[in-house]
């Protein structure tokens, strides 16, 4: 019997700080249907300064720093 994979309750998000441009992945909150964009605060995992995100549903963890990828 195949087993069911369950799908996570948020979507990974790539955001970018305003002041060090530094990238950066947030959580925000899987949901279906309509979905309202709203602007929310992010303290950089990078500078610590707080900036602004406009996504369409809540943050639920993060900020985390995005992974390295190598060009190998």
């Amino acid at each position: 019997m195949p087993q069911v994979q369950m799908k996570p309750p948020y979507i990974p998000m790539t955001i970018s700080c305003d002041h060090c441009l530094q990238e950066q992945i947030v959580h925000m909150q899987a949901k279906t249907g309509f979905w309202q964009m709203a602007h929310q605060s992010v303290k950089c995992v990078r500078c610590e300064k707080y900036f602004e995100v406009m996504i369409p549903d809540a943050i639920v963890a993060g900020p985390f720093l995005a992974p390295k990828v190598s060009s190998a």
